[in-house]
């Protein structure tokens, strides 16, 4: 896809789309939450995993929030792997505030919260 507008866009996955949350340049802001890590602001995009808590819990009970992380780890690894393949960069962030984050993307951060972050673009010195 080209030419999207910057802003925060939701994945729909029943409908396999984007939906728009919000217009705007939300780079300093990511970057900030990100604790000031400059790949985020000079990425072409800045992936933002979130979990409904709830959903897993019903599912696997108390072992849901290690499954949670797991499968964020799985997610980012197959991100990283597809960017690769088209030779771009990622880097995976567990470093970040989590109620910043939930701020920019407006979720609650007690039903849904944001896990991890992955970065895409073009590697420096490419």
């Amino acid at each position: 896809m080209e030419n999207i507008e910057q802003g925060v866009y939701h994945y729909n996955i029943k409908h396999h789309h984007l939906e728009e949350i919000k217009k705007g340049d939300f780079r300093s802001a990511i970057t900030e939450a990100a604790l000031n890590q400059p790949m985020c602001y000079h990425a072409a995009a800045v992936f933002i995993w979130t979990a409904i808590f709830n959903r897993s819990k019903c599912k696997y009970g108390e072992r849901a929030y290690r499954y949670i992380y797991l499968d964020a780890g799985h997610i980012a690894e197959n991100l990283a792997l597809s960017a690769t393949s088209i030779n771009l960069g990622t880097c995976q962030i567990a470093a970040l505030y989590d109620d910043e984050v939930n701020q920019i993307i407006d979720v609650g951060g007690l039903t849904e919260s944001t896990i991890y972050l992955s970065v895409v673009g073009i590697p420096f010195g490419d």
